[in-house]
């Protein structure tokens, strides 16, 4: 590979990862179905604890039954009482949690049901409530990785979702028969943008990246240097 085609593809990458946003609001346009199993594709390629990749997919296709799992199972609404979701948010400090709250909660029940697509993304593991150690929540991280690649890839195609955390997955795993010793990790719809997504502040580096010991900072590099 030379030197300019690996320019390329480094820039490629980093163009796709500054694009890759949340939606939840999306065009009634079908997604490709070669673009779904891209996705899907690259989200294997993540590394995974002991290369177990204990991961399954399944996507909500038929409208009747999606509207019975997101709202029977999911127990999904759209919050519209302004009074009812500052009660929700009242038990958050942070004020740029519960700003993102207040534009997702409207929202929670309709982008599942008009999302093109809809993907639950489960993973093998044992109850949280029975883990005793960090090392036992290894299954969760290797799925959020595979997740991600998801995402990414999905935004190299044009298509952007949410990825939503179930608060309670029972209800979710009986409407879509997962078998017990699996999880649901998270439930995205996904689709191509109904509108432009919201800028992102852009984080700064350097007081995140501490040299040696924590507090201990590099220098700002200038441009150029």
């Amino acid at each position: 590979m030379g030197k300019l085609e690996s320019g390329e593809r480094r820039m490629e990458f980093h163009d796709v990862a500054s694009r890759r946003r949340t939606v939840r609001q999306f065009r009634q346009k079908p997604v490709p179905s070669e673009s779904v199993r891209r996705a899907l594709e690259t989200g294997l390629e993540a590394p995974s604890n002991a290369h177990l990749k204990s991961w399954q997919f399944i996507l909500l296709r038929d409208r009747e039954r999606r509207l019975r799992t997101v709202t029977e199972g999911l127990k999904a609404r759209d919050m519209k009482d302004r009074e009812e979701i500052e009660r929700f948010i009242a038990r958050f400090a942070d004020e740029e949690l519960k700003s993102v709250y207040r534009r997702s909660l409207p929202m929670q029940l309709s982008m599942m049901l008009e999302a093109p697509e809809v993907l639950v993304v489960c993973y093998k593991m044992k109850p949280l409530a029975e883990c005793r150690s960090l090392f036992e929540l290894n299954p969760m991280a290797s799925v959020w990785m595979c997740i991600e690649n998801i995402m990414l890839a999905l935004a190299a195609e044009g298509l952007f979702g949410c990825t939503y955390t179930p608060y309670d997955s029972q209800g979710l795993k009986s409407a879509l028969s997962v078998p017990p010793e699996y999880q649901v990790a998270a439930v995205i719809p996904f689709g191509f943008p109904g509108q432009e997504a919201e800028t992102r502040k852009r984080e700064s580096l350097d007081e995140r990246v501490h040299i040696n010991t924590w507090g201990t900072r590099e220098a700002p590099q200038r441009a150029g240097t």
